[in-house]
């Protein structure tokens, strides 16, 4: 037989058969996806910092974006290795750009979230060629990158946190999703933790150039997410997961950052997840990402 020279949909359907065959037909209830590689988003001097960009391929409408940050401790991150996890996310109709950012060993605070920020501006500028709602952008991190993504998502019209061609005077993001991201510095050892915090070769204090954490509170000041928020100061909303056994970032910065949230009446959610540790898996479970996704759903424009 000849092949057929016809569209995919118009291929027949085979008549063969087999004795003992079961007949299914599943119904279709997430995406097909595509994987786009090592996307190049900035260079920064002589580096090229990459986007991997994981969409929906057979979705009808322009689609909410998230760009997700990896946490590392601040430091170089293997940002493929979060492409299978986040793939859930694009399965339930979400554009997802996970960002590969400078680390602390060649750049210090602020340059993660600057590096943020220019990841959100390029999906922005090349939504049309990733199906994306430029309106619907989402910023989304754990650990060391949700604390990135609370100041990215919370510094825009401060000076020292724009830069030229990049500058806001409003919210970049529809919404910011934190999952178990520290929040102060200055409090980290005010719980059990199974690391010091506070010294030069500490994640925080190479953050603000290696340097003793408590010794420096003009490097750590802006670093603390709470210091951007204020009644009159307009602010994306957040939702926020940390769990209660989290060794490594202690579970009150997520409790500082919602009394401040909450004192200064923004949207802010708060899940304290139950017994979890830190990155465990109970983060990518069902319940979560159905939370997650109503959540930017609601926030959709």
């Amino acid at each position: 037989m000849e092949p057929l020279n016809i569209s995919r949909e118009d291929f027949p359907m085979s008549t063969a058969s087999a004795e003992g065959m079961i007949p299914m037909q599943p119904h279709m209830d997430n995406y097909e996806i595509h994987y786009s590689e090592d996307v190049p988003y900035i260079k920064r001097g002589d580096r090229q910092l990459h986007l991997q960009i994981i969409r929906p391929i057979n979705a009808g409408d322009k689609l909410p974006c998230i760009v997700f940050i990896p946490g590392s401790a601040f430091h170089e991150q293997y940002v493929k290795g979060r492409v299978p996890g986040l793939s859930h996310l694009a399965m339930r109709g979400f554009v997802v750009a996970a960002l590969e950012y400078r680390g602390s060993e060649c750049a210090i605070f602020p340059a993660q979230a600057l590096d943020a920020k220019a990841g959100v501006h390029f999906m922005r500028e090349h939504a049309e060629d990733y199906n994306v709602n430029p309106e619907n952008i989402f910023l989304m991190g754990d650990s060391s990158g949700a604390h990135t993504a609370m100041i990215a998502s919370f510094s825009y019209g401060i000076e020292d946190l724009e830069e030229d061609g990049r500058r806001s005077h409003k919210p970049i993001v529809s919404g910011v999703i934190d999952h178990y991201g520290p929040t102060n510095f200055l409090t980290m050892n005010d719980e059990p933790s199974s690391q010091d915090h506070r010294t030069p070769d500490s994640p925080e204090g190479l953050e603000i150039g290696g340097v003793p954490v408590l010794e420096h509170p003009e490097l750590v000041k802006p670093t603390i997410v709470a210091n951007y928020v204020s009644k009159d100061r307009v602010l994306p909303p957040i939702l926020m997961f940390h769990g209660t056994n989290d060794e490594l970032v202690p579970f009150g910065q997520a409790c500082e950052l919602y009394d401040a949230l909450r004192k200064a009446e923004k949207d802010a959610t708060f899940y304290q997840v139950l017994g979890a540790h830190h990155g465990g898996r109970e983060f990518w479970s069902k319940e979560v990402l159905d939370i997650e996704e109503r959540f930017i759903r609601r926030l959709c424009k």
